[in-house]
């Protein structure tokens, strides 16, 4: 969530970070793929491969805390896969581009989630941070850019469909894994103002004035956040699901407990946005009504869909573009010549 609090997603993004994208400069070394007129190079995917290593082994929350045979045995399965996740991952960000998706706010927008996440006061103290812990700053803004593209892509290019019987039917049969402490359901229109002038800062808040007018009339909420806001819970009405009670910033937490259910607050100035929230529902505690389930059994189904209908995508990007491992390396994500064969007839 935008402004959640914890240190699982600083943790998540260091360990991935020099793999993640493919690097802008190629010096001359060995070649291990070829991803139409893009690259992989042995010294990425080595790297890549300790920063897994390294993520199975983190203690928990952060990593899955694993050590000994058990940490060879799943690290051997997991890099079995990995070569697929690097071509998988380059083929992603080459639609991006082709699509004419910019990360930029979306770097803006985590960065600042993080900073709130560790209570400091500045994205400069954030940046030391980074820094402080080895990583370089530029690879770690790539980084949050390249998943945000990514995940853009399978948005915009993959679909699936799970029907409302679908989602009362898992719900029931595991109502007990919604057993909830006591939150709030919110929804967000974010206006960002980072590395604006005084001018562009001013004209944001008239944006916001100018939302927050519309809603404060009776205009539907959803409506307003997708028409305004430029966070990327827009496109969902600015629904932010179900948030239990100490997981917001402190400074949030107050001003959302003095809302009742459908309640809106005033313009929030927050680091590098400002904010209009409203409490779609609250919840005392106990199993989540479905209401307030049906966005995160949705998730779960959802994602269960969408995973086949990915693999498929991904492997016609492959069958239409050049794709091609050196000796010794398997691109499991390739259609096999069985496939091919049936295609062909």
């Amino acid at each position: 969530m935008y402004f959640m609090k914890g240190t699982a997603l600083l943790a998540a993004l260091i360990l991935s970070i020099a793999g993640t994208a493919l690097a802008q400069t190629k010096n001359v070394e060995e070649i291990i793929a070829w991803v139409n007129n893009d690259i992989i190079l042995k010294s990425e995917y080595e790297k890549r491969k300790a920063e897994l290593r390294a993520e199975l082994a983190q203690p928990k929350p952060q990593g899955a805390g694993l050590s000994g045979a058990q940490l060879d045995q799943v690290f051997n399965d997991r890099s079995k896969t990995l070569m697929r996740e690097m071509i998988d991952e380059a083929l992603l960000l080459q639609q991006a581009k082709d699509l004419g998706l910019n990360g930029e706010s979306e770097v803006i927008k985590t960065m600042d989630q993080l900073r709130q996440q560790q209570h400091l006061d500045s994205m400069e103290a954030l940046y030391k941070a980074i820094v402080d812990q080895g990583y370089n700053l530029d690879d770690f803004r790539q980084n949050i850019r390249s998943r945000y593209l990514t995940s853009q892509v399978i948005q915009r290019q993959v679909s699936a469909v799970v029907t409302n019987e679908e989602l009362r039917k898992y719900y029931e049969e595991n109502k007990k894994n919604f057993d909830r402490p006591a939150g709030v359901q919110l929804a967000e229109i974010v206006f960002l103002t980072e590395n604006r002038s005084p001018e562009g800062i001013e004209s944001q808040r008239k944006k916001a004035e100018e939302a927050l007018a519309a809603v404060k009339k009776g205009d539907d909420f959803a409506q307003v956040a997708a028409k305004y806001s430029e966070s990327g819970t827009a496109e969902n009405g600015g629904d932010l699901g179900f948030t239990a009670k100490g997981e917001l910033a402190p400074s949030l937490e107050e001003i959302i407990s003095k809302l009742d259910k459908g309640q809106v607050s005033d313009i929030i100035p927050v680091q590098g946005a400002f904010m209009i929230l409203k409490v779609v529902d609250k919840h005392a505690g106990g199993v989540l009504p479905f209401e307030l389930a049906q966005k995160e059994v949705f998730g779960l189904l959802y994602d269960q869909a969408m995973q086949p209908k990915i693999r498929e995508y991904l492997t016609k990007l492959r069958n239409d573009g050049f794709v091609k491992t050196a000796e010794g390396y398997v691109d499991t994500g390739a259609a096999q010549k069985s496939e091919k064969v049936s295609e062909a007839k």
